[in-house]
């Protein structure tokens, strides 16, 4: 009895506390000073999201046309469709022009037959067609628009301007979940990813799940200062630290597809790395300002102009170099065929170079140069390497001084070497401790590796320095 009482008790009282407290809360003044200024926060993100949500598209790659899905249709179970078919892979873009073009992760419509965009108001479009930059996995796309069709599109801001700290929001289309805002901040900048080669990226801690590739990273003004594009996670999904393609760089590559259907990019051929406190007590330098030259490919236009190992460049165009990714940036956009100017530091003393910039070369032909009419390669296909034997020319020209041995003509991009950050231009002494002066060495030490237990490679740099690196099974 008493127990039920307390019990009745108990339900009866904390209603009433709980109608009682809401009453007094309603009567309180809620518009403190911190409350105006989070609700002016809320303002501001909501502000920023309507501003980009309708230009903020779902992308719907298939791998296979409509004519022949018809075809395959018969053989299917007898299972009602959706009016919009989900597709292969579905993921996020971003309309940056009126007149239907949509920029996106080039792994989100890598290999389509057809792409099909969904715009927030439920209008479709089918794509006419679509280029790629493998090496920044961002593509572009053009759909077909009727000319009467009004599209929204995104602003661009300046990905530069942003700030450790600084508030973001992440727009996509998480597990199809359309139109999904998602707030957070910048958490790093310069962010370097081994699977993309010519892009740094912005790392944030706003969520970002599958669904969201090349979806809008926006600042507070709902300008687009990054594309969505990977997520470090163990469970394959979001554990607060994604990446995104800076704008500048991304905005840079879209105009280059828009108007050639590639990127073209300059290049100097100078193999570049960043200062160390040894290197900087080694070469007697005040600061670490500036990146380490490696070494200057043969035949590239930077040996042409005497760069040499252990250079530090400072500047490129009169613009402070403080990591190689910035040199990457800077020189990948100047003028093919102009003049760039170099301020550089060697032996103590300043230099100015000025060097000729060439169209970037494909990563097969980086070497190319070098080679003049050597014989035919050799391929190592599970490492990724092609390679030749090397002769007294070669040697020559690379500085090493040692005889014999397999030259490096080409890393393959994705491949086990690359991951091991094997270089271009190197030559393989040794493989597994055993000598390789030449192809048939080479193979037969090969034979007696295993890449599950790693394979040690024993090479010398151009310009003689030896380095070992050890390429195994991811």
């Amino acid at each position: 009895m008493g127990f039920r009482m307390l019990r009745n008790i108990v339900f009866f009282v904390f209603p009433l506390f709980f109608l009682s407290a809401a009453f007094v809360y309603a009567d309180s003044d809620v518009e403190t000073p911190e409350y105006q200024q989070a609700a002016a926060l809320s303002k501001v993100f909501r502000n920023a999201a309507e501003r980009i949500i309708p230009a903020t598209v779902k992308v719907i790659a298939f791998l296979t046309t409509a004519e022949q899905r018809q075809t395959l249709m018969p053989q299917q179970p007898a299972i009602k469709t959706p009016k919009k078919a989900q597709g292969d892979s579905i993921g996020t873009g971003i309309l940056i022009d009126p007149k239907g073009i949509v920029l996106t992760n080039n792994h989100v419509v890598i290999n389509s037959k057809e792409i099909q965009v969904e715009l927030p108001d439920g209008r479709l479009y089918v794509a006419e067609k679509f280029k790629d930059d493998p090496e920044t996995d961002l593509a572009v796309i053009w759909l077909k628009v009727p000319e009467d069709d009004e599209l929204p599109f995104a602003v661009f801001g300046d990905s530069d301007a942003m700030d450790i700290g600084d508030w973001v929001l992440a727009i996509g289309n998480p597990f199809a979940l359309d139109s999904t805002v998602s707030a957070g901040i910048i958490s790093a900048k310069g962010r370097i990813l081994k699977q993309f080669r010519r892009t740094e990226f912005l790392q944030t801690d706003a969520a970002v799940n599958p669904g969201n590739s090349g979806g809008p990273l926006i600042n507070l003004k709902g300008e687009v200062i990054g594309i969505n594009t990977a997520i470090a996670s163990q469970i394959g999904s979001n554990q607060g630290i994604g990446f995104a393609t800076p704008s500048n760089n991304a905005q840079w590559i879209a105009e280059q597809i828009k108007k050639f259907d590639k990127v073209n990019r300059a290049w100097i051929g100078v193999e570049t790395q960043p200062l160390t406190p040894w290197d900087v007590k080694r070469l007697g330098l005040k600061s670490s300002d500036g990146v380490l030259v490696e070494y200057a490919l043969p035949g590239s236009p930077a040996e042409e102009q005497g760069l040499q190992s252990d250079d530090v460049i400072l500047t490129f165009n009169g613009q402070p170099i403080d990591a190689v990714y910035r040199l990457q940036r800077l020189t990948e956009r100047a003028e093919i065929g102009g003049i760039c100017k170099l301020v550089i530091m060697r032996g103590g003393k300043r230099y100015a170079a000025e060097i000729e910039t060439k169209a970037l070369p494909p990563s097969a032909k980086t070497a190319a140069p070098m080679l003049g009419n050597q014989a035919a390669a050799y391929a190592d296909q599970p490492l990724g390497l092609l390679l030749v034997q090397s002769n007294e020319n070669i040697l020559r020209r690379l500085k090493i001084k040692k005889p014999g041995g397999m030259i490096i003509v080409s890393v393959s991009p994705g491949s086990l070497a690359e991951k091991a950050k094997v270089p271009n231009g190197a030559l393989i002494i040794r493989v597994g401790g055993i000598e390789t002066p030449g192809k048939k060495e080479y193979i037969a030490a090969r034979n007696e590796s295993s890449l599950s237990d790693g394979i040690k490679l024993d090479l010398v740099l151009p310009g003689g320095k030896e380095q070992q690196t050890t390429v195994k099974l991811q």
